[in-house]
């Protein structure tokens, strides 16, 4: 009987997590900027790597010039991957270089931001509203998602 109600336990908790995977793992601190903060950093030539975490598909029907596309699923196994990114012929990031991320609204974005964050990245922030507000600052953010998953 105690083996079963662990088992209950368990079972809650996996439900209970993955009922709240969109939302986050909470680490702390302030990992966004602002489409005029990244339109500053091109202005100024500013030396960062900006990565599109959305879907290859989504990234084919547009994105922000100089990204580069790694969804937000291969993110974990890839980034420290040096035959990946020779691959890709890019440079592999240093764990204190300025990596901007960015998704279609910022919701996949902070995922991975949180995902860099725990592999050791110190220099990581979220493009907030992605790559919707990049495209049009006034866009609504609350509209229903384009895509599966987190949506964002």
């Amino acid at each position: 009987m105690k083996k079963m109600k662990k088992i209950i336990i368990a079972l809650v908790l996996a439900a209970f997590i993955l009922t709240i995977g969109c939302g986050g793992m909470g680490i702390e601190g302030n990992f966004e900027m602002n489409r005029d903060e990244l339109q500053a950093l091109f202005d100024e030539e500013a030396e960062f790597i900006l990565l599109d975490v959305r879907e290859p598909y989504e990234f084919d029907e547009g994105n922000i010039d100089y990204s580069f596309n790694m969804p937000l699923g291969v993110v974990e196994s890839s980034v420290e991957n040096q035959s990946y990114w020779d691959s890709q012929a890019w440079d592999m990031p240093g764990k204190d270089d300025l990596l901007i991320i960015y998704s279609m609204k910022g919701k996949r974005g902070a995922l991975a931001v949180e995902r860099l964050i725990k592999l050791g990245y110190t220099n990581v922030v979220n493009l907030y509203g992605g790559y919707t507000l990049w495209l049009d600052p006034d866009a609504d953010l609350d509209a229903e998602p384009v895509s599966g998953g987190c949506g964002g």
